[in-house]
């Protein structure tokens, strides 16, 4: 015998089958946005979906509560958990292998069709203003803080040591759990955090982000999918999409837009950028001409004690 699930069991987009007859025109409106834009809905308020679904906060939680939920709290939760699941590495890579198959030569191709794709749709929808803004925020900090999570934090370690190359002050905030407390309780207003987050905002994500606004930091995000939903959130966003999000990504365009801040900031003071590059370039030279040095040797290059 077939088995129904409860209510309490029901995904988002069957909630809003079944009971979008009961709705009114207003709440229809509101739930039809909710399970098309379900990503952008488990970070938003209900001000925030007010204004999308050009209804009002006050038709947002009446429609959620409509759809059976306690509230928005527990939609945004339930919508998190799924997306998390969803995103997970195993199951996304198993999604692009069933899809691009065996043959590494058809593997490569098709990576480098999409990264051309997508470098393509960046070129086309990043905002240059936005661009430029990012590029100002990081040349007058005091220090630039990267927070990426999960193996966006390569991305992250890859961003803060180009900085420090071009002669700013630059640093990592990518661990985790209570360690992040370590790295956060050094933000100030006069620093700028850079997120890097496409799909999932995490908890400790969020918690960066409430640091940021507290201390009075800018916050420059890079994302894929979380630009709207976090816009009341951040300074500035910059679009890196990167493709289907049930997919393994791909980080082409991240990188390309992570090359170009540091070469615009490094555009931004050439004088600082080649005199950094100059002085680390002096200090790699001593590193490959000084011989190491073991202790015997060190003791017998001690000059002796006097009278």
């Amino acid at each position: 015998m077939a088995t129904t699930r409860t209510s309490s069991e029901s995904t988002l987009d069957e909630r809003v089958a079944a009971r979008q007859n009961d709705l009114s025109a207003a709440e229809r409106k509101v739930a039809r946005y909710l399970a098309a834009f379900p990503a952008e809905v488990a970070f938003a308020s209900a001000e925030t979906l007010g204004q999308q679904t050009e209804t009002s906060d006050a038709t947002v939680i009446r429609t959620v509560k409509a759809l059976g939920y306690s509230g928005l709290p527990a939609l945004k939760r339930s919508l998190q958990e799924s997306i998390r699941v969803r995103l997970q590495p195993a199951n996304r890579l198993g999604r692009s292998l069933d899809k691009l198959g065996t043959e590494p030569d058809k593997v490569l191709a098709r990576v480098l069709a999409e990264s051309i794709e997508l470098l393509e749709e960046a070129q086309r929808t990043i905002s240059a203003k936005a661009f430029g803004q990012v590029v100002d925020l990081i040349a007058d900090a005091r220090e630039t803080v990267v927070v990426a999570a999960g193996g966006l934090g390569i991305l992250g370690q890859y961003l803060t040591l180009r900085l420090v190359r071009s002669g700013r002050c630059a640093r990592n905030a990518t661990s985790s759990g209570y360690l992040l407390a370590d790295d956060l309780i050094r933000l100030g207003r006069d620093d700028v955090m850079i997120i890097i987050a496409h799909q999932f905002l995490s908890h400790e994500l969020a918690v960066a982000l409430d640091r940021a606004s507290e201390v009075g930091a800018k916050v420059v995000l890079i994302t894929d999918a979380l630009g709207d939903a976090l816009r009341d959130r951040v300074t500035v966003s910059v679009s890196a999409p990167i493709g289907d999000a049930d997919m393994f990504s791909v980080q082409a365009t991240t990188l390309a837009i992570l090359d170009a801040i540091t070469l615009s900031v490094s555009a931004h003071d050439r004088t600082r950028a080649l005199d950094a590059m100059n002085e680390m370039n002096r200090l790699r030279q001593q590193l490959r001409r000084d011989p190491p040095v073991d202790g015997r040797t060190a003791r017998r290059r001690r000059r002796p004690a006097s009278g």
